[in-house]
C-alpha cells in the first residue's frame, strides 16, 4: 500500500513536537491544534488537493433524483462507465425540474398549441437547440442535497465523481459472517446424508476472509493419523485438529467440527505455544453454526457469495466439491476500513504553515513582523504544494495535441 498521505492526528502530533518555551504558540491546547489542522486540510482540499471520490448512485423511479454524500463540495460529473473503462457523462440542464411529482403542464410534441416553441405556420420547434443527450441530464440541487435526472435515468444506477471536503470521517465496520460447518465423513456416512461422500476428511479446507481483502485458509487434520505426541514439528495457527478418521468409530458431529474451528480461530494451539492466525478475527459458535467478527479492516472484506446473493460452495470452499467444509454462508454486516481525515505529504507542511500562522493571526504581544511571515510562509508553501500537485505533463500535451489533429477533417 502507497504511504503518500498523513493522518491529522501524526500532523497535530508532530507540531507538538516542534512546539518549545520559545515559540509564540506555546499556549495552543490539543483541541485548537486539531481544529486549526481540519481547517487547513478543508482550504488545501478546495485549493491545492482537490481530492476527487468516487461513488454509485441508484436514481429513484419516482422522485428521479439521488441524495448527495456527506462529504460532497463540488461535482465533477456524473455518468456511466462504458465496456472500454471510459467515462460517459450525463448532460447538465439547468431547466430540469427539482420535483419529478409535479404533473407536466407543457407537451414536448411539435405540433402541440401548449407548447411555447410551436409556430403556427409552420408547426416546428424554434430556439430549443439540438444536441440532446441520449443517456439523460442531471441537474444539482445544493439546498437539500440532492441529483436530480431526467426520465431517461430513472431506475438506473450512475457512477459520479465529486470532490470531497476532505475532513469528513467514515467509522469503520467490523465484518460479521455466519456459516453452518458440516460433519465428518463418517458422521455423514452414519446419518445417511445424501452428501455423505463430501464429509470433512483429512485435506479438506475452507476459507474466510481477511482483513486485508483477501482471504484465510483452515484446513482439517485427522487427530487421530496424526496425534499431537507424534507431530514432529508444531502445528501451524491454520490446522484444525479433529478426529476425522473413516475406519475408526469417529463419529465427529458438525457441531463438534464448529467447536474446533471456533477453538482454533480465538486460541490457535496453546499447548504449543501457537497463537491464533490473526487476534483481529474472533469466533463464537451455537450449534454447527460459527459466527465470525472480522476487526480493524485495512480494506475491503471479500465476499464468498455469488453476485447475485446466493452461495456458492465452489466459491467459499478452498477444497474440490469432493469434500466440503461449509454447507452455507450468510453475511450478517458487511464490513467496511473506513477513513479518516488525512493530507497528501505534498501538502503537509503548508498545512503546519496554515496552522502556525491562523494560531498567532489574531493574538495579541506577537510581533507584527512575525505575523507577515508566517502568512508569507503559508502562500510559499501552498504555491510549491500546488505545483507539486500538477498532473500535467509531457504525454498528456502530446495528446491533446493529437486529439485535435485526429478530430480534424481529412481531404
Amino acid at each position: 500500500m502507497a504511504i503518500d498521505y498523513t493522518t491529522i492526528e501524526e500532523i497535530v502530533n508532530d507540531f507538538q513536537l516542534m512546539i518549545d518555551d520559545t515559540s509564540y504558540d506555546k499556549e495552543a491546547n490539543i483541541y485548537q491544534l486539531r481544529l486549526l489542522a481540519l481547517q487547513g486540510l478543508r482550504e488545501l482540499t478546495f485549493d491545492v488537493e482537490q481530492k476527487v471520490k468516487t461513488t454509485t448512485l441508484a436514481v429513484d423511479s419516482t422522485t428521479l433524483q439521488c441524495t448527495l454524500p456527506a462529504d460532497y463540495v463540488k461535482l465533477n460529473r456524473v455518468g456511466y462507465k462504458g465496456d472500454n473503462g471510459d467515462f460517459h457523462s450525463l448532460g447538465s440542464n439547468p431547466n430540469l425540474s427539482l420535483d419529478a411529482s409535479v404533473a407536466s403542464q407543457v407537451g414536448d410534441s411539435s405540433y402541440d398549441e401548449n407548447n411555447p416553441y410551436y409556430h403556427t405556420d409552420i408547426g416546428k420547434k424554434f430556439g430549443v437547440g439540438g444536441g440532446k443527450n441520449v443517456l439523460g441530464y442531471y441537474r444539482v440541487n445544493r439546498q437539500d442535497g440532492t441529483i436530480n435526472f431526467s426520465s431517461d435515468v430513472a431506475g438506473k444506477t450512475v457512477f459520479m465523481e465529486y470532490i470531497s471536503d476532505g475532513i469528513t470521517s467514515t467509522p469503520a465496520r467490523d465484518h460479521v459472517i455466519k456459516f453452518q460447518m458440516f460433519e465428518s465423513i463418517k458422521a455423514a456416512a452414519n446419518s445417511g446424508s445424501s452428501i455423505a461422500q463430501h464429509g470433512i476428511k483429512t485435506g479438506t479446507s475452507f476459507k474466510i476472509p481477511s482483513r486485508d481483502g483477501g482471504s484465510i485458509t483452515y484446513t482439517f487434520k485427522d487427530s487421530t493419523e496424526n496425534p499431537f505426541e507424534g507431530l514432529s514439528f508444531n502445528p501451524t495457527a491454520l490446522q484444525v485438529f479433529a478426529p476425522l478418521s473413516i475406519n475408526q468409530n469417529d463419529i465427529t458431529s458438525s457441531s463438534e467440527i464448529a467447536e474446533a474451528v471456533t477453538k482454533i480461530i480465538n486460541e490457535g494451539h496453546p499447548e504449543f505455544h501457537v497463537g491464533p492466525y490473526d487476534s483481529n478475527i474472533k469466533a463464537s459458535n451455537v450449534g454447527d453454526r460459527v459466527t465470525i467478527v472480522i476487526s480493524n479492516l485495512t480494506s475491503e472484506p471479500k465476499d464468498f457469495l455469488d453476485p447475485d446473493g446466493t452461495f456458492d460452495v465452489n466459491l467459499f470452499n478452498s477444497s474440490s466439491p469432493q469434500s466440503v467444509g461449509v454447507l452455507s454462508q450468510e453475511l450478517v454486516q458487511l464490513g467496511s476500513a473506513g477513513d479518516v481525515p488525512k493530507v497528501h505529504k505534498f501538502c503537509e507542511e503548508a498545512l503546519r504553515s496554515y496552522m502556525y500562522y491562523k494560531y498567532i493571526q489574531r493574538k495579541r504581544g506577537i510581533p507584527a513582523n512575525e505575523k507577515q511571515m508566517a502568512k508569507r510562509a503559508y502562500y510559499n508553501d501552498k504555491r510549491l504544494a500546488r505545483a507539486r500537485m500538477m498532473n500535467f505533463n509531457k504525454e498528456t500535451a502530446m495528446l491533446t495535441s493529437r486529439k485535435a489533429f485526429k478530430q480534424s477533417p481529412k481531404i
